[in-house]
């Protein structure tokens, strides 16, 4: 890894190539950063109680509903 970045660092570029590899770089840490939330926010998702919708209530009803009679 060293020896890469070094590489890299000695390389000579114009301002073109320098830009392509920091929007590179930025990319591929943005990217991660979305994955490591991803995988982060999955393993709770199944954890959240549903208060809304179908199967909120015993009977799939809304508590602000009123009983049929």
């Amino acid at each position: 890894m060293k020896d890469e970045v070094n590489s890299l660092l000695q390389k000579p570029m114009n301002r073109l190539d320098f830009l392509k590899h920091v929007g590179a770089g930025i990319a591929a840490i943005t990217g991660l950063a979305v994955v490591i939330k991803t995988m982060n926010s999955m393993g709770t998702a199944s954890n959240r109680k549903q208060s809304v919708g179908y199967g909120s209530s015993a009977y799939g009803g809304g508590k602000d509903q009123p009983k049929a009679s």
